[in-house]
């Protein structure tokens, strides 16, 4: 890398450094006068506010860091343009998309560190905020340690459950019926009623019950049993799992989740579009940089530095709205999950390039 792409990478990624810090700021210090008051109300103690926030920091950076490249790459380009700097480096042979780059592979890798975030990262740190804001600050009952009534649930090989009652903590199941179903034909082949039901370790142990092999005129036999294991696909923590927040789940376990739901024969529509949302969202790091740098250069022509920040965050604005709309479409079945999504980021990305092919034009259009 030469020194001049070296020396707008680093001006770049100070800029960048003191635009999220600022927005992440912003946000934690007027979130926070707005909870301070629920904090205080329940005498929750100040280490609990401080985690709270400390917590909460990687999934505000998930959604403040993409939006932060436009603005700092307006302000890193146009205090360049401002300065004279560019018209130097042009006057030495040296290209506009040649300077750029370095903003534009930055914005690449930021991408991807943080969908590496938002897998690894954001969804234990959510999970765990989540957990100090409504169970010990508000008080809410655990429900993933609450004992449940009359379950139903589908397992992943097209077996049924039906459970009186649960006790997640104990692994303990009390009036269970385990349906198994003939995989050529809808009827029932197997048919387990059990007293109760206990995990041992590795396996479920069903106590007093009887197994009946059944055919599709009625029954063919049955069998009482004290004490038996039956091999099952579920396991304790199938039984006691809660429908969690978009920010606590990774993409592989929404990948998961869309498997199982396509199995039990549920629409994962919605899924789907979280998934791609969440792959997508940090790629608009690239989008905005790719805007950001025509546009920086084409209001620096004609206004100060904050001409051009005003510029910014209309275009972020803009953008927010399309993107916004775009999965807005999705859940209500107009476009495809991945076309939500990812129909944004492509639009503003063909923009981008133009703007670029164009950036030595007066004209935004060519005549």
């Amino acid at each position: 890398m030469s020194i001049l792409k070296r020396y707008i990478l680093g001006q770049f990624i100070k800029t960048y450094v003191l635009t999220v810090g600022g927005l992440v700021g912003m946000f934690v210090v007027i979130d926070g006068f707005e909870r301070l008051d629920e904090f205080v109300s329940k005498s929750a103690d100040v280490s609990d506010f401080l985690i709270y926030y400390f917590l909460k920091i990687p999934f505000i950076l998930s959604y403040m860091a993409p939006q932060s490249v436009l603005v700092a790459t307006v302000i890193t380009l146009a205090t360049l343009s401002r300065n004279n700097e560019f018209t130097a480096m042009k006057a030495c042979g040296i290209g506009v998309t040649g300077l750029t780059l370095p903003i534009i592979s930055f914005s690449a890798f930021l991408a991807l560190s943080l969908v590496i975030c938002n897998e690894f990262v954001t969804p234990v740190t959510s999970q765990k905020m989540n957990y100090v804001y409504n169970i010990k600050v508000r008080g809410a009952v655990d429900q993933s340690k609450q004992a449940r009534d009359r379950l139903w649930i589908r397992s992943g090989n097209g077996s049924i459950w039906n459970i009186n009652y649960y006790d997640p903590v104990k692994a303990l199941m009390r009036g269970v019926s385990l349906y198994t179903f003939d995989p050529n034909r809808p009827d029932i082949r197997h048919r387990i009623d059990a007293e109760s039901a206990l995990w041992n370790g590795q396996q479920w142990e069903f106590f007093n019950g009887y197994i009946r092999f059944l055919k599709h005129d009625g029954v063919d036999s049955a069998r009482y049993f004290k004490r038996e294991a039956f091999p099952t696909l579920e396991k304790p923590a199938d039984f006691k799992k809660l429908q969690k927040r978009p920010e606590e789940m990774s993409a592989r376990y929404m990948y998961e989740t869309i498997q199982k739901q396509e199995k039990e024969g549920l629409d994962s529509t919605r899924t789907w579009i979280d998934l791609h949302q969440k792959l997508s969202y940090p790629f608009i790091s690239v989008v905005l940089a790719l805007i950001g740098i025509p546009l920086s250069i084409r209001s620096s022509r004609k206004g100060g530095l904050l001409f051009c920040v005003w510029i910014s965050l209309v275009t972020g604005f803009i953008f927010s709205f399309f993107y916004a709309m775009g999965i807005s479409f999705g859940y209500k079945g107009v476009f495809s999950p991945a076309l939500a999504a990812w129909g944004p980021c492509l639009l503003f990305i063909c923009i981008g390039f133009y703007m670029l092919l164009t950036i030595d034009s007066e004209k935004l259009l060519p005549t």
